[in-house]
């Protein structure tokens, strides 16, 4: 059973890239780079997609008639068909974005979900315990890679018999039974059999550190990554034009 979801198809061909970025840039760069690219993909796709010069109408009438409401001094009911107007052309334009949002958010979903996989959990040095938690009410015991073993874990129940040893394929905080989710974004490490009598396995793994400085919260990826693709959403918008 294949591990890879939908949304991990991507994945090989962005790690490829990935590879290629490490040979010319620092750890940093590199996730920014990709927060760069995931802007301009977005951006770029959301501006073909959606009809901008429609839009850039609607925000002038929009403008138009928030205005004639604030100047209005009459009574309250009288006030009803410059609010419906109002209100009409706002809905409008929320429709009118919205299949191109949901399209340009394709991109960002695509690349995060990569960027996790490949940044978010490390296997700890050779000899490091591991918390492990079971549900079910199981023990759960590191089993590092002495060797050319897999790491993994090694579940115990309250009698301290051995239920099973989870091989973890790829350093994941978490293996589960296969849910129907994970049709769109997979489990890098595999699943759990359906016949054992717990349904995950968490793994507190260390997180890599891109950053070298600062609290740890700031040091993965991912502040990175969404700061720059915020940042360049914002320039490109500008320098686009886009609406």
């Amino acid at each position: 059973m294949t591990a890879m979801g939908i949304l991990d198809l991507p994945g090989p061909v962005f790690t490829w890239l990935d590879q290629w970025l490490s040979l010319l840039l620092p750890p940093v760069a590199s996730i920014a780079f990709w927060g760069f690219l995931c802007a301009m993909a977005s951006m770029e796709l959301y501006r073909l997609l959606s009809p901008q010069a429609v839009i850039a109408k609607l925000k002038v009438a929009l403008k138009q008639s928030q205005t004639q409401l604030n100047s209005f001094d009459g009574e309250f009911a009288d006030a009803w068909p410059l609010i419906r107007r109002m209100l009409s052309l706002a809905l409008r334009r929320i429709a009118l974005v919205f299949p191109a949002t949901i399209a340009a958010s394709l991109p960002i979903l695509l690349i995060v979900v990569w960027l996790d996989s490949r940044h978010g959990a490390a296997y700890p040095p050779q000899g490091t315990p591991v918390q492990i938690e079971v549900a079910g009410g199981f023990n759960g015991y590191w089993t590092d890679n002495a060797g050319d073993r897999t790491p993994g874990a090694q579940i115990i129940d309250q009698g301290g018999q051995e239920i099973a040893t989870i091989p973890l394929a790829r350093p994941v905080p978490e293996v589960h039974k296969r849910y129907w989710w994970n049709m769109l974004i997979g489990n890098p490490a595999g699943y759990l059999a359906d016949e054992l009598p717990f349904d995950r396995v968490q793994f507190n793994l260390p997180r890599p550190e891109v950053v070298p400085v600062g609290p740890s919260w700031m040091r993965g990826w991912d502040l990175i990554f969404f700061v720059v693709l915020l940042l360049s959403a914002i320039i490109l918008k500008f320098v686009r034009r886009i609406e």
